[in-house]
């Protein structure tokens, strides 16, 4: 059976999203959660589907106080509802303005240490809980791993960000499915999984899940994320089932 990844859309806020996804009625692998940290350090949820650059700059240059306007979470609030849930937490860990001149790399540098120092404080307390950590910042990455945390780590590619780092699993988009590609990590002990933002997307995933010259075993090995996840599991189901029906 696939492994499906839920990931926030806009349908529900974020508690919502969250209780919702603890539903056995679909058999999710696990959650997606996006975080984001203020400027007075404070841990957020957030969703990059239903906003944009503009307002992750306004969140990471702002206080808490005064964004709470927002759909504001915090990532230990949503941890607590999800504590005790034996599936995956994958943790996206949103940039900051990497736009920096070389004179400012510094800073960013010793900005991401507070943002991975603030993190380590909170997840401290669910050492007990799957946690995967992930970013589509190598910046972050590469300090990341120097931090030796304990905690499968993993990088989110696209066509312009696809640049070779040694992680735990990797997070390909729909544009780049390439079996092979998948085959070697999966065979150099790597996950890999793949992320759909929209119906495009999902169209691509499907288009890959029924070509009959993958092979099955590739298929189940990867892991589908999903922001409708129950739409996705819906319409693999159905094709599951009508296969079996003409067999």
């Amino acid at each position: 059976m696939f492994k499906i990844i839920s990931r926030k859309n806009n349908i529900y806020n974020n508690k919502e999203f969250i209780e919702t996804t603890k539903n056995e009625e679909y058999k999710l692998d696990g959650i997606m959660l996006d975080i984001i940290m203020t400027k007075d350090e404070k841990l957020l949820v957030f969703s990059p589907i239903t906003t944009n650059r503009k307002t992750f700059n306004t969140i990471q240059n702002s206080n808490l106080e005064d964004i709470k306007y927002l759909d504001v979470f915090f990532l230990e609030d949503a941890l607590k509802l999800y504590h005790g849930c034996p599936r995956k937490v994958i943790l996206n860990l949103l940039p900051l303005n990497e736009t920096a001149i070389i004179d400012e790399l510094p800073k960013l540098r010793k900005d991401y240490e507070r943002y991975l120092d603030v993190l380590c404080e909170v997840l401290d307390s669910y050492q007990d809980m799957n946690l995967y950590l992930c970013s589509s910042s190598y910046h972050l990455l590469y300090i990341l791993k120097r931090k030796e945390i304990k905690l499968q780590q993993g990088v989110i590619l696209d066509i312009n960000n696809a640049n070779y780092i040694d992680v735990d699993f990797y997070i390909f988009t729909p544009a780049m499915i390439e079996q092979k590609i998948f085959q070697e990590q999966i065979e150099m002990g790597k996950e890999v999984m793949l992320s759909m933002e929209d119906c495009d997307d999902m169209t691509k995933v499907l288009h890959f899940v029924s070509n009959k010259e993958v092979p099955k075993k590739l298929k189940n090995q990867l892991i589908y994320i999903a922001n409708h996840a129950d739409v996705f599991y819906t319409i693999f189901c159905d094709r599951e089932e009508k296969k079996n029906s003409e067999s």
